[in-house]
């Protein structure tokens, strides 16, 4: 090989191993809260290699910490019991309290944290979900108790995760919170519906003005760009039928999770130079109204749930868990719950 060929092919290496560092969860995020029927959210998990997922009930009572590997990490005791998705073992990625809070963790290109200070207690990002569903009941509380902890990035999986949060509630609140230039950012408000990745949410909604359903002059755009995503899911809660009971509530916020879903092996065609664009692994949906926690793996034709009412969330009560990607789940699953930890 010759040394210019030597030098390609090293550049082309590094190229490659750049994006496997710098990819990770392409996902998407909409909140129906406008249907009359149910505040439904649904959430699309797009990562390159498997989140190792588990399904976990969490009763109230449970003691944690916020895992920065300091001398001052936040710590807390759970006042509400959840159902959350969690990756590597270590912290959900989703989920939904007993209160009615959502809360969805989600990849964002360029997150900048503000460096360590001791003097505040710190929450690494991969807990940040496992914390506002285990302390708060509402939007509102959320973002207000994140501004009296530091969050701060950690490794978890042989990687450092750029992180965002959206949160929404039983009464239709909603948040995206990121984390620029090392300040906290918080988006909020009945409008803040949708989340993609990159770029910031400011952005993606001024991108929006250039579509025809937002006063633009372009059409509605099918790649799987995060800005692209973004677009299609906006103007489709514009454009959902009124549901005539839960169920189709349920389904109408489903069927747009599927629209922006990204296929097994597919590429993102915008040239819009994205680096969130891997496939779906997963599914989830949120009824904050009537405290039902959906999930579908995209290996599997089966969706099933967990019913809160089927659910002992008291202290003391065990957690419990499934391995989330297990193919024979299917309907209300309470009774496949296991003890775990």
């Amino acid at each position: 090989m010759t040394p210019t060929q030597l030098a390609v092919s090293a550049l082309t290496l590094t190229f490659t191993l750049s994006l496997i560092g710098e990819t990770a969860m392409a996902c998407s995020r909409v909140f129906w809260n406008d249907n009359g029927q149910a505040n439904v959210v649904a959430r699309t998990m797009d990562l390159y290699m498997s989140d190792e997922a588990d399904l976990v009930i969490s009763p109230r009572g449970i003691a944690r910490d916020g895992r920065t590997g300091d001398d001052n990490p936040a710590n807390w005791t759970s006042r509400y019991g959840s159902s959350a998705v969690t990756a590597f073992g270590i912290a959900a990625t989703d989920g939904l309290n007993e209160a009615g809070l959502s809360a969805n963790l989600l990849y964002l290109t360029g997150s900048e944290y503000a460096e360590r200070d001791e003097s505040l207690p710190g929450l690494s990002n991969v807990m940040l979900a496992q914390y506002v569903l285990d302390n708060f009941a509402t939007v509102d509380e959320a973002v207000d108790a994140l501004g009296s902890v530091q969050v701060v990035a950690t490794e978890v999986a042989g990687r450092t995760w750029p992180l965002h949060l959206s949160l929404a509630d039983a009464g239709g609140d909603s948040a995206v919170i990121e984390f620029i230039d090392g300040e906290m950012v918080v988006h909020q408000g009945k409008d803040v519906r949708v989340m993609t990745n990159e770029p910031t949410y400011s952005e993606q909604i001024a991108n929006l003005a250039n579509y025809k359903p937002f006063g633009g002059d372009l059409s509605l755009p099918g790649d799987i760009d995060p800005l692209s995503r973004f677009v299609r899911a906006s103007t489709y809660l514009e454009t959902l039928p009124e549901p005539e009971n839960v169920r189709e509530a349920v389904a109408g916020a489903y069927s747009i999770a599927r629209n922006v879903a990204v296929p097994f092996g597919a590429q993102d065609s915008s040239a819009g130079g994205a680096e969130d664009t891997w496939s779906t692994l997963w599914f989830t949906l949120a009824d904050t109204t009537n405290l039902t926690y959906y999930f579908q793996s995209t290996r599997s034709p089966n969706l099933y749930w967990v019913d809160f009412d089927n659910i002992d969330f008291s202290e003391g009560a065990p957690v419990l868990k499934v391995d989330a990607y297990d193919y024979t789940l299917s309907g209300e699953i309470s009774q496949r719950l296991e003890p775990g930890t």
